[in-house]
């Protein structure tokens, strides 16, 4: 009897010494395991090598951003929040407007801490809320063109050569349309969460999503009905309806001649077009010389309790888009990095991108940015849905853009909170 209670007491003893010995466990949430699951196993064995006594774990990816979103709300009603969440460029604002993300300046030492971290100078702006950083940006994508070489060449076209406007873009896929075995000739990725790529459309002319004094729609603006027109000449083009995710596996089969999409799959396509067909992107057509693009991608946001866990997810936050994390994420990925150290250290990412001249295509563009727009109010996300409907129905041939566009600006217009300011 006296053995067994000192084996119990040893037992107990021992379980109190390693519950106090434990890790320090950070939950993270992310999205698109397609293109993050490697970088983020890669990164977090990165820090807890760096970070004795803590510990990465992963809550199952989502499906998208928006999933991630609105899990985390749900999670302000029910409790079980992770300590860091990767969510959508465009998020920010709804994160800090309802609480799920908290203002990292509570734990900046200073402005010389931020300084000190060799973000790009604009960076840190796709964060801020109201003059408070409320995250900072991951992974950005820009849109590009997707190119296979030899359809193209055999159409008729060529990289140094290659069309600068959409009409043009078109008409060379309706050509290589018509090259034996039928290949698609162009695909545009209109059904982008977020109505990211009607976005950029709407930007690369100048243009914004809602009105020119932040009330309604800028949908029924000379660049709104610009954007929507260019979805209905994709159309009337012959460009076929097909959805982001049979996009990428056509083009990897090499049956489609040109792809506008997000540059994220720069490198899964160099790596499937390897033997197969000759592969290159090229930029995305922009309308006015005012023309920008909006940021897709990802920024991290802390979404800890409890002080001593908000400053180690802030720890992990400034490690994440650090060079070293931002050199594996890029070459993982195919997104650009926040990190300008990173970026023009030969040892990181300067002379990797001085050979990999596809994702160099985007950095390039990195000067045009623009914040990724997200509707106001409770209803928010739920537009996003309504605008994406009625997009479908134009590439599907259901409905034409003269009709949809003051429909829906109108039913749009309806769900947005009243707008205060001066008419």
């Amino acid at each position: 009897m006296l053995k067994r209670t000192l084996f119990v007491a040893a037992a107990t003893l021992a379980s109190f010494v390693s519950t106090a010995k434990a890790d320090t466990v950070l939950t993270v949430s992310y999205a698109l395991a397609s293109s993050y699951k490697a970088t983020q196993e890669e990164i977090a064995k990165m820090f807890e090598a760096s970070h004795p006594g803590v510990k990465i774990v992963f809550r199952a990816p989502m499906a998208t951003y928006d999933d991630v979103v609105s899990d985390l709300l749900r999670a302000k009603v029910t409790g079980g929040a992770p300590d860091v969440a990767y969510v959508g460029m465009n998020h920010i604002g709804l994160a800090a407007d309802r609480g799920i993300a908290i203002p990292l300046d509570r734990l900046v030492k200073d402005a010389s801490e931020l300084d000190g971290l060799g973000y790009y100078p604009f960076i840190l702006s796709l964060g801020r809320v109201n003059g408070k950083l409320y995250g900072v940006p991951f992974a950005i994508s820009l849109p590009v063109l997707h190119v296979n070489l030899d359809l193209v060449e055999k159409a008729g076209g060529s990289l140094e050569n290659f069309p600068a406007t959409w009409e043009g873009v078109t008409d060379l896929g309706r050509k290589i349309a018509k090259l034996d075995g039928k290949p698609i000739g162009f695909t545009f990725q209109y059904d982008a969460w977020g109505s990211w790529t009607l976005n950029n459309l709407v930007a690369s002319a100048g243009g914004r999503m809602d009105g020119a004094n932040g009330c309604g729609t800028g949908f029924e603006s000379e660049e709104g009905r610009w954007a929507f027109d260019t979805l209905q000449m994709f159309h009337d083009k012959g460009m076929p309806a097909l959805t982001w995710q049979q996009v990428p596996q056509a083009f990897a089969a090499g049956t489609v001649g040109i792809a506008a999409a997000s540059g994220s799959s720069i490198v899964k396509y160099e790596q499937q077009s390897k033997g197969k067909f000759r592969y290159a992107t090229l930029p995305f057509p922009m309308k006015a010389a005012n023309g920008t693009l909006a940021a897709g991608g990802s920024l991290v946001i802390n979404t800890a309790s409890g002080a001593e866990k908000q400053k180690m997810a802030w720890e992990y936050i400034k490690f994440a888009t650090g060079p070293e994390a931002q050199t594996v994420m890029v070459k993982n990925s195919g997104y650009l990095p926040v990190s300008e150290i990173a970026a023009e250290t030969p040892n990181y990412l300067g002379d990797y991108f001085k050979v990999h001249t596809n994702q160099a295509v985007q950095l390039n563009q990195m000067k045009t940015l623009s914040p990724w727009f997200i509707w106001p109010g409770e209803s928010g996300i739920k537009i996003f849905s309504v605008v994406q409907n009625q997009i479908d129905a134009i590439i599907g041939g259901k409905a034409r853009a003269a009709d949809v566009v003051p429909e829906l600006a109108k039913e749009v217009g309806v769900m947005l909170p009243t707008c205060k300011a001066s008419k």
